[in-house]
C-alpha cells in the first residue's frame, strides 16, 4: 500500500519514522516526494498544503493526525467521496480533561482572585463553595467530552452535557438541540466547549448564547476558536457578565499580536496545548486501521474514528 504523509508539526520526522516502523510492509512517502500521486492508496496528514491531494485520484481513505477534521473539511483540494478517519482519542482525552479540571478548579477555589489579592498585598479568605454546588456544562459529549465529564464528576462537581441531537444514556444529564440550550446554560458556573467544528457549530457561541449564562459565569474553550464570536466574548467579559475565560484555541492561530485577548485581564490564554498529540498512541491507532484496510476491510467499515457528523455530538 502506498501512503502519502504530511504533518506541519512533525519537524523532526518522529511521527513519520514511527509509522514506518509500525507499517513495514507499506510504502510511506513524505510529501511532496510521493512519486505518482495516482498510485497513492491512503493519505495521512495534519495541516496539509493546498496541493497535497493534487492528482491523488485513487485514495481509499484519508487519516487525520488529530481528533479534529476541520483542517480537512476546509481543505480546497479535498477529494470527493473519500472517507476521512480521525483519531478518536490517542491519549488526548485525558490531557484535555486535566486541562479543563484545572480551569474549573481555578475558579471554583478562587485561585484567580487570590492571585489578584496577592498583587494588592491583601490577605482575604473568600467563601468556600462545595464542589457539588458548582455546576459545569459541557458542549460536545463525544469521547473527549465524556472523559471530561467523568473527570469532573469524580472530583464531585455537578456536570451536565449538551449535544446537537438526542443522546444515548450517559453518566450525566444530557440536553440536546437548540431548544434546550437555554435550559442547559442557565444554571452553569462554567461552560466548556469541546464541540467539533462544523458548519452548524461555527460561531455558535455568540452574544445571545453567552447571555443564557448567569452573571459571573466562566467559559473554557478546548474545541476550536471558530466556535466563538470573539468580539461577543470580549464584550461579555468587559461588561462583567462573564467573570473569566480560559482559551486554548483562537479563530486565528497563532493569535495576532494586536488581538485584545492577549492583554484582557480576565482571559487566560494557552497556545493550543490542552491535548497534545501522543505520537505512539496516535501511530498505533492509524497503523491498525491501515492494516485492516490492507486485509480487505473497507474504509466505510472502520466505524471507530470514521467521520460522520450526522450522528450528532
Amino acid at each position: 500500500m502506498n501512503i502519502s504523509f504530511f504533518s506541519i508539526d512533525d519537524t523532526s520526522d518522529q511521527t513519520l519514522e514511527t509509522l514506518r516502523n509500525k507499517l513495514p510492509g507499506h510504502t510511506l512517502r513524505q510529501w511532496p516526494d510521493v512519486g505518482n500521486p495516482e498510485e497513492l492508496d491512503c493519505a495521512i496528514c495534519w495541516g496539509a498544503p493546498d496541493n497535497f491531494f493534487d492528482n491523488a485520484k485513487n485514495l481509499q481513505a484519508i487519516f487525520s493526525l488529530a481528533a479534529g477534521v476541520d483542517h480537512l473539511l476546509d481543505h480546497p483540494g479535498l477529494p470527493d467521496a473519500v472517507p476521512i478517519i480521525r483519531l478518536t482519542d490517542a491519549g488526548m482525552a485525558d490531557k484535555i480533561a486535566e486541562y479543563v479540571h484545572f480551569g474549573v478548579l481555578r475558579w471554583h477555589r478562587h485561585f484567580d482572585q487570590y492571585q489578584n489579592l496577592q498583587s494588592q498585598t491583601q490577605w482575604l479568605p473568600l467563601a468556600d463553595i462545595n464542589a457539588a454546588d458548582y455546576r459545569v456544562g459541557i458542549m460536545g459529549m463525544g469521547i473527549i467530552g465524556s472523559r471530561i465529564a467523568t473527570k469532573l464528576q469524580s472530583a464531585g462537581y455537578h456536570v451536565s452535557g449538551w449535544k446537537r441531537t438526542a443522546s444515548e444514556a450517559s453518566t450525566c444529564k444530557i440536553f440536546h438541540g437548540n431548544d434546550q440550550l437555554q435550559e442547559f446554560m442557565n444554571p452553569l458556573n462554567t461552560l466548556v466547549c469541546v464541540l467539533p467544528l462544523t458548519p452548524q457549530t461555527g460561531g455558535l457561541i455568540d452574544k445571545q448564547l453567552l447571555n443564557y449564562l448567569p452573571a459571573g459565569a466562566t467559559f473554557i474553550n478546548v474545541g476550536r476558536g471558530a466556535h466563538v464570536v470573539e468580539k461577543d466574548l470580549i464584550a461579555a467579559l468587559d461588561e462583567k457578565h462573564l467573570s473569566g475565560a480560559l482559551l486554548d484555541v483562537c479563530a486565528t492561530e497563532p493569535l495576532p499580536h494586536d488581538n485584545r485577548i492577549w492583554t484582557h485581564p480576565d482571559i487566560l490564554l494557552t497556545p493550543h496545548i490542552a491535548g497534545p498529540t501522543q505520537i505512539g498512541l496516535s501511530v498505533d491507532q492509524i497503523a491498525k486501521a491501515i492494516q485492516r484496510l490492507d486485509s480487505g476491510t473497507g474504509a466505510d467499515d472502520l466505524s471507530n474514528g470514521l467521520v460522520n457528523y450526522n450522528s450528532g455530538y
